[in-house]
């Protein structure tokens, strides 16, 4: 708490080890990832302005090391991780042990 406000906290849901699929953006490019990868978070994305300086966001980024190789939708790849924005990512459901 700073002059008596609180501060955002980042999102819970995401963070190194939570396994995530990347989602289409409303707008397609050519830097589009074929279909919805899955992958599982191993570290915080490349430091951007606003993630150095603010709390996490719509703009906050993960790396992401991907189940199975991956393409671009303009054909370029195959990758094994990618620095993904995280308005792209959606948490998978937890496994449940019953």
């Amino acid at each position: 708490m700073r002059n008596g406000k609180e501060t955002p906290a980042s999102d819970p849901r995401f963070g190194v080890g939570v396994q995530v699929h990347v989602v289409e953006p409303a707008t397609p490019g050519g830097d589009d990832w074929v279909g919805e990868p899955t992958g599982v978070i191993i570290g915080t994305g490349a430091a951007s302005l606003r993630s150095v300086n603010l709390p996490a966001g719509a703009t906050t980024s993960w790396l992401v090391a991907f189940d199975e190789p991956q393409l671009r939708r303009d054909g370029r790849g195959p990758f094994e991780r990618a620095n993904i924005e995280q308005a792209l990512l959606v948490a998978a459901e937890p496994i449940s042990e019953d």
